[in-house]
């Protein structure tokens, strides 16, 4: 099947690879590759589509050559028993993130104009503040990694709109996470390409936890 696979970073620490595909023909698949337990995960998806995502992500992971599979919780999240780990895809492209110390938050998504008819969903009156709403590349950005963010913080009834706020400076987003009367901040990184973004932090990157102050 034809792929190709880029290195968007390579540190000891931490990587981030990403594949974009062109051949979607199921019959084209290599299942071979699956252990017993990814061929029923792979068999047991109904959509064409989520069993490219599946198979294509199986062939990115070998890139990381870390002998180790990929497993997921009660609510689907993939994990690693040794490491940390996220991953992303949208459309053609998936992207993982690896960091053997920390863990991390990554997102992809395609620009598309479809953006302002659910930027009510995720953009609060704060954010209003942050960014241009008016400018698309913005609004995926800021979506981008707010899906990034509620990956790496995992806390049940994270609101996209009410509870992250993103502020968008010198190709940097700086990030406030308020719950449970704490702030959690993080730096992200972001990569535009030209029809997509790619979206990265991991949690030790200017990671700061404060309690809200009480009046």
């Amino acid at each position: 099947m034809s792929y190709k696979i880029e290195n968007i970073i390579s540190k000891p620490e931490f990587s981030v690879k990403l594949l974009q595909y062109n051949d979607k023909d199921l019959n084209l698949i290599n299942t071979s590759l699956f252990t017993p337990e990814e061929n029923n995960y792979f068999t047991g998806f109904n959509s064409n589509k989520r069993k490219l995502e599946y198979y294509y992500t199986r062939i990115l992971w070998q890139e990381f050559q870390k002998n180790e599979q990929i497993l997921y919780n009660n609510i689907g999240r993939p994990f690693l028993e040794s490491a940390f780990l996220s991953i992303s895809h949208s459309r053609d492209i998936i992207v993982i993130g690896l960091n053997n110390s920390n863990n991390i938050g990554i997102d992809v998504e395609y620009f598309s104009p479809k953006i302002n008819s659910i930027k009510h969903k995720f953009i609060s009156k704060a954010d209003e503040m942050l960014i241009d709403i008016n400018d698309n590349i913005h609004l995926t950005v800021t979506w981008s990694i707010k899906e990034a963010v509620y990956k790496m913080e995992n806390i049940p009834g994270l609101s996209f709109k009410d509870n992250i706020h993103v502020k968008i400076a010198n190709n940097i987003g700086l990030v406030d996470v308020i719950k449970n009367d704490e702030i959690h901040s993080y730096l992200f990184n972001f990569i535009i390409r030209e029809n997509y973004v790619i979206t990265f932090c991991s949690f030790g990157d200017m990671h700061s936890k404060r309690s809200i102050d009480k009046i």
